[in-house]
């Protein structure tokens, strides 16, 4: 992704910022370690091109897919340099202000393939597509407007159509070691911003940890969720735990596929962040990100549209694997066109709840405050609990409470239950 950055004919950059990506073997006869890019916002979470499983104990046994299967998945990408993965999803939330039950389902498919594997660096292409339907009304922004929500209860919106289908990531990836732990990376192509920018890890995924929104995303970020998948350049640099990235990406695409018609008025997303990560994907992982942004849109005057400005700090904590803290606060500045203007959301997991290494429980709060001066602050809490009942298979049952009182001295109380199952490839 490097289209060259200049006003109207720039390519737009963006992403990463966790350094990610597994790579090729190293010669023999060179001292460098290969420290690849790691995927910071994880459509895939922890696996990536090489899966973590067959899980030692599952609920139901193995189900369709084995130990061969994942033997064979895994040596096609230490061989072959090709990758494959993804899920179908779907869940359904009752609210108790009434009303229809609301019911969507997401499928997605990544594939990598590397081509390129030398001594001091990798390059591979990287695919990601993902469809999302609702089965009948309410959407998920009309299934919140029942409830009495300003936020959605879960972080899938087709709104207002009834499906919604995005080439989220169509981009090459080259990355280059320069010595023991330090190099640089670049992507050009079509990036999903979030999944490189401002990452908390268990505060970034509805399928495998919490399912409302404010837990589930920056919503206090105007650009995620609305400016964040489109054409782009990112570039990063890495010497040891710390790591600056940069990332410029058209700020009004279609968000379906590559608009490259769009990248002509010179309007973009800029993304600047800098981290610093310490025992990466162990049992004690710390992370810690400054992120900020500045989105070039001119669709009308502040504060409901315009250009407009993002800062978010993000972390996230392992405890000897077994307990696990994140948190993240985003805000917004000029352009209010999110439902909040800033949030703030702290998670605490159990990452191995009554010995079951392969499920997860959670328990996460928030709160918010609205983008219309009309409404008052939202807060609430989730509790979940994900089960592995095979080695593709899970389900998770969660439930939401949500609070916000009101300037006109109306409150709002609402409960959100849920219950999500996913197959996973």
């Amino acid at each position: 992704m490097l289209f060259l950055s200049i006003q109207r004919i720039s390519a737009v950059v963006f992403l990463i910022a966790t350094l990610c990506c597994p790579t090729g073997e190293a010669s023999e006869n060179v001292e460098l370690e290969p420290v690849v890019m790691r995927s910071a916002g994880r459509w895939l979470s922890d696996r990536g091109p090489f899966d973590t499983r067959p899980f030692a104990r599952t609920a139901l046994g193995d189900g369709l897919l084995g130990e061969k299967y994942f033997d064979t998945k895994n040596r096609l990408w230490i061989d072959k340099g090709f990758s494959f993965g993804g899920y179908v999803s779907a869940n359904t939330q009752w609210g108790s202000e009434g009303g229809p039950a609301h019911s969507i389902s997401e499928s997605l498919l990544l594939m990598s393939w590397e081509p390129v594997r030398r001594d001091n660096g990798a390059g591979r292409l990287i695919f990601g597509l993902a469809h999302d339907r609702t089965f009948g009304r309410p959407t998920t922004r009309e299934f919140a407007d029942n409830q009495g929500l300003v936020e959605t209860p879960n972080d899938l919106d087709t709104d207002p159509e009834l499906t919604f289908t995005t080439l989220g990531l169509l981009h090459w990836e080259q990355e280059k070691w320069t010595g023991l732990e330090k190099g640089w990376g670049l992507r050009i192509g079509q990036l999903y911003a979030p999944s490189y920018f401002g990452p908390a890890r268990y505060l970034d995924d509805d399928r495998r940890f919490f399912m409302a929104r404010p837990l589930a995303a920056a919503a206090g970020a105007q650009w995620v969720g609305f400016n964040d998948i489109g054409l782009g350049v990112n570039t990063i640099f890495w010497k040891g735990p710390w790591y600056a990235s940069l990332a410029i990406l058209d700020g009004k695409a279609n968000r379906k596929y590559p608009d490259f018609g769009s990248l002509w008025d010179g309007e973009f997303l800029y993304l600047g962040e800098v981290g610093y990560e310490r025992d990466a994907d162990g049992p004690n992982e710390s992370a810690v990100r400054l992120t900020v942004s500045h989105l070039d849109v001119r669709d009308g005057d502040n504060p409901a549209a315009g250009p407009g400005q993002s800062i978010m700090v993000s972390a996230d904590r392992r405890f000897d694997g077994r307990w696990a803290l994140a948190g993240r606060w985003s805000r917004s500045f000029n352009r209010l066109s999110a439902d909040y203007r800033d949030l703030v959301s702290i998670g605490i997991l159990s990452l191995a709840p009554f010995a079951r290494e392969q499920d997860i429980a959670g328990f996460g709060v928030f709160t918010g405050r609205p983008s219309d001066s009309q409404r008052g602050r939202e807060s609430g809490f989730e509790v979940f609990y994900r089960v592995v009942l095979t080695q593709a298979v899970g389900v998770m049952p969660n439930l939401q409470y949500w609070s916000r009182d009101e300037p006109s001295g109306e409150n709002a109380r609402t409960y959100v239950w849920g219950i999500r199952a996913e197959f996973e490839f």
